[in-house]
């Protein structure tokens, strides 16, 4: 007998006779997927939230669109479902939200949907409608993961959006949407330096920047080196409404990594300020009382910054715990949240008015409260165009809108409604803004009525800070700029004497300037800045200052390590320091120029101004973006103007 093994097959050869038989392995036993599963429903459960739940939530008297189980019961009037599995065309929901919008002359879709009735910018996009339509035909399927995963990842429809809040606070939404805390992720200067700072750290320095601008996108597993354009909705939302009122107990530390509750908007509890909730035909959300809410520490979070190294790199909470304001009472919140940018108003003196406006429930069954602005007014502003920021149509995100030939009339009707939206919250915060600055702080100015030529004259400028609660400037203050800006010029228009002017680039003359380093221009001696500045030391034991706070002298190749031994033990880190220039809360600091006089007599004019503005010119250089240079605003504080007779 001969045995012949082949690749497939086993051949017996008997006494001249050969039996061939194949034998093949076994077909794998795959255990049927009975889940149900379909991705689409997290894209239509997110436009239901975000565009109908503020009528269609539970006990409202309206098809609830709360959850996976209430979208597919029976309607509470017809008695049948509104979603019909494989019959998009026979089911309520898609003939409710259906419409023509590509304006198809030999369509059979209604010019406008039933619903969302009133605003047009929330009508279902082309992509919207093609989900939907997909998602029913498929079979109406939820996404839920197999039992057999013991851990569930977070996902983007795991938290509360903004604008589902908005279906009930509106006014609140408005404020927000308009706030550095919604423009947290979207700055594109936060963006680049962002970047800068995970290629200058070899990506060790990890979600350290992004775990304040967007908690709910740290949470979700987006790293620090995801661009913008690939982020999630809810992590472009930045610091959104569940950031602050689903904390579910005080977090008293710095740096960011807030542990917010994700789930539903009813599988937990909304935390405000209020004690009484109140919830008149049982439909709205769970809502307890949290004084922690209402406390500086809240905000210090946030707002008192260390490095893993020791440099600490905001103060803000720091300097309120050692300032006037904390002595006598006044919060973050009291300057921040109040009616008056910058001045403490307590929530008991605030207009009164309704917190909530909710659907179907009459407004006199909600109680009068007092009104916190939720602006969360602030020195920055939008560096975004008029069609990016506050407000952005869902069709946005599926056409170029900068091709308007291609538009619909609908479209370019929302564009144009867009964009005066956005114009009018982006007036509205400039507004605030500088209301704010000019309740920071003044200028006082002591000069000679007369002077004589060939002589010096000598001009004295005093700041003098009017905020009690924190330093001036505070926050970033490395690239927060405040300085005084005195000119003298003479009958013939000729500068005498200048400090606080800029260069070409619109640096002021420091250290940073490029023309000053490349000796092109003097360095302004007289300069009085109360910028702060980063600070490293270098390998020849001395130090220079930097806009970048990363310290390549020392290490090129630069890692984050922790540091082996606290920074306060010898009162600074290591190798690098913030060196504090910014002026303490209610003092007064000033500098004397020596203006030397030319042989023109006559009338000089004399100016002197007090300019803030949140980012130098510099820094845009250093980190890639110089074509947005062109919209850095300078913002004058306080200014004073004189004429000196020179004789």
């Amino acid at each position: 007998m001969l045995l012949v093994v082949g690749w497939l097959g086993i051949s017996l050869v008997l006494t001249g006779e050969s039996i061939e038989d194949s034998a093949e392995a076994a077909p794998p036993v795959v255990r049927e997927n009975t889940l149900p599963y379909n991705k689409d429903w997290l894209e239509v459960h997110w436009v239901l939230r975000t565009k109908c739940s503020g009528c269609h939530r539970p006990n409202s008297g309206q098809h609830d669109f709360s959850t996976y189980e209430a979208v597919m019961a029976d309607g509470e009037f017809t008695g049948e479902p509104i979603v019909i599995p494989g019959l998009p065309e026979e089911s309520l929901l898609w003939k409710y939200v259906n419409w023509n919008h590509a304006f198809d002359p030999d369509s059979n879709a209604p010019e406008r949907p039933e619903m969302p009735p009133d605003d047009k910018g929330e009508w279902l996009s082309k992509g919207q409608l093609e989900t939907l339509h997909r998602w029913i035909e498929s079979g109406a399927l939820e996404y839920v993961l197999p039992q057999t995963c013991d851990t569930s990842p977070l996902l983007e429809t795991d938290f509360i959006s903004a604008r589902e809040c908005a279906q009930c606070h509106p006014r609140q939404y408005e404020e927000w949407s308009r706030s550095m805390h919604a423009y947290a992720q979207h700055s594109p200067v936060f963006e680049a330096f962002t970047l800068t700072m995970v290629e200058r750290t070899g990506g060790t320095i990890g979600t350290f920047c992004t775990r304040c601008h967007t908690p709910i996108g740290v949470s979700i597993g987006e790293n620090a080196s995801m661009r913008n354009v690939h982020r999630s909705r809810i992590s472009m939302e930045g610091v959104t409404c569940v950031v602050c009122h689903r904390l579910e107990k005080p977090f008293y530390k710095a740096s960011g990594r807030l542990p917010v509750t994700p789930g539903l908007l009813r599988d937990g509890c909304m935390y405000g300020p209020f004690k009484d909730s109140v919830d008149p035909d049982g439909s709205g959300h769970p809502a307890e009382e949290s004084a922690h809410l209402t406390k500086s520490s809240f905000c210090g979070t946030c707002h008192d910054v260390t490095n893993p190294v020791g440099v600490r790199l905001e103060e803000a909470f720091s300097e309120w715990q050692n300032s006037p304001a904390a002595k006598q009472g006044i919060s973050c919140q009291d300057c921040h949240m109040g009616p008056i940018p910058g001045v403490p108003v307590k929530a008991c003196d605030r207009p009164f008015g309704k917190v909530a406006v909710v659907p179907g429930i009459d407004p006199d069954m909600l109680p009068d409260r007092p009104l916190s602005n939720h602006s969360f007014v602030g020195p920055d502003y939008s560096m975004l165009p008029d069609t990016e920021f506050p407000y952005k149509l869902d069709w946005m995100y599926e056409t170029d809108y900068r091709d308007t030939k291609n538009l619909t009339p609908h479209q370019k009707e929302t564009l144009t409604h867009l964009r005066v939206r956005n114009r009018q919250q982006l007036a509205k915060a400039r507004d605030l803004r500088f209301e704010l600055l000019k309740n920071a702080a003044e200028i006082r100015v002591e000069h000679p009525r007369e002077a004589i030529r060939n002589r010096r004259m000598k001009v004295h400028v005093d700041v003098v800070s009017k905020t009690a609660g924190h330093n001036f400037p505070t926050g970033f203050t490395a690239e927060r700029q405040v300085w005084v800006e005195v000119i003298v010029v003479d009958p013939l228009g000729r500068t005498v004497f200048s400090s606080g002017d800029l260069d070409s680039n619109g640096d002021l003359r420091d250290e940073h300037s490029h023309q000053v380093e490349a000796g092109h221009l003097q360095w302004d001696r007289h300069l009085l800045n109360f910028q702060s500045k980063f600070t490293l030391l270098t390998v020849q034991g001395t130090e220079r200052s930097v806009i970048i706070p990363v310290n390549r002298d020392l290490t090129p190749i630069n890692v984050v390590r922790p540091n082996p031994a606290p920074a306060q033990s010898f009162g600074r880190p290591a190798n690098f320091r913030v060196a504090k220039a910014s002026l303490p809360p209610l003092d007064t600091m000033g500098n004397t120029y020596p203006v030397r006089l030319g042989e023109c007599a006559g009338p000089h004019r004399l100016r002197v101004r007090l300019n803030y503005r949140n980012l130098p010119p510099a820094l845009f250089d250093k980190i890639g973006i110089p074509h947005l240079k062109h919209l850095i605003e300078t913002v004058v504080i306080d200014e004073y103007e004189s004429v000196i007779d020179v004789r």
